[in-house]
């Protein structure tokens, strides 16, 4: 099966085409704030290779809106233009330990946190103040966070990776953001 995963859930996103489970090709780059215009020239090359593609996975958060939104839509949009399958996973699986917490600034104080073995979560992720998140941790278990925390200066910072998603269990349909809070949206005044 011919993959092409997509990651844009965090500063740092990924690419890459997966041929049975072998990457053939991958891409890394900056997308602050989910602003990353490079996704589409990532895109735009996975898309020239000469592998047919099978199936449209993506991760699904939780993490930066912006980024969420914009590879959402554009892996439906690919799917649907090719007629192929599409599928999301949370992006949170994109790891390659064995076994591992992931945490990451959810704003307004929290943390989200999740407890991942063998690709598959052993806690789903919960949104936690930071000392009841750092109370949660059992040493000998790497820790591993989605950007500098000033709670776990100790934790490995490393952005999920897209090759990783595309060999995960993921479930084929229509993908939705995972948000663990709802938006912060500003009403506008009425008149």
């Amino acid at each position: 099966m011919n993959v092409l995963a997509i990651e844009c859930s965090c500063q740092r996103a990924s690419v890459a085409v997966l041929s049975d489970g072998t990457v053939a090709e991958s891409w890394e780059f900056e997308s602050p704030r989910g602003r990353g215009a490079e996704l589409f020239t990532h895109l735009e090359s996975a898309l020239r290779g000469t592998l047919p593609l099978d199936i449209v996975v993506v991760g699904t958060g939780p993490g930066g809106y912006n980024g969420l939104r914009m590879s959402i839509a554009a892996a439906w949009g690919i799917a649907r233009a090719r007629g192929i399958r599409l599928a999301g996973i949370s992006s949170l699986l994109g790891y390659e330990e064995r076994e591992y917490f992931i945490l990451g600034d959810a704003r307004a104080g929290q943390l989200f946190f999740a407890h991942v073995a063998n690709g598959i979560f052993l806690r789903p992720p919960e949104l936690f103040l930071p000392q009841k998140a750092i109370s949660l941790l059992t040493p000998g278990i790497p820790v591993i966070a989605t950007s500098v925390l000033n709670d776990l200066p100790g934790a490995q910072v490393a952005a999920p990776c897209a090759a990783i998603l595309g060999r995960r269990n993921f479930v084929e349909g229509l993908p939705e953001p995972l948000y663990l809070k709802p938006p912060h949206i500003t009403m506008p005044a009425t008149r």
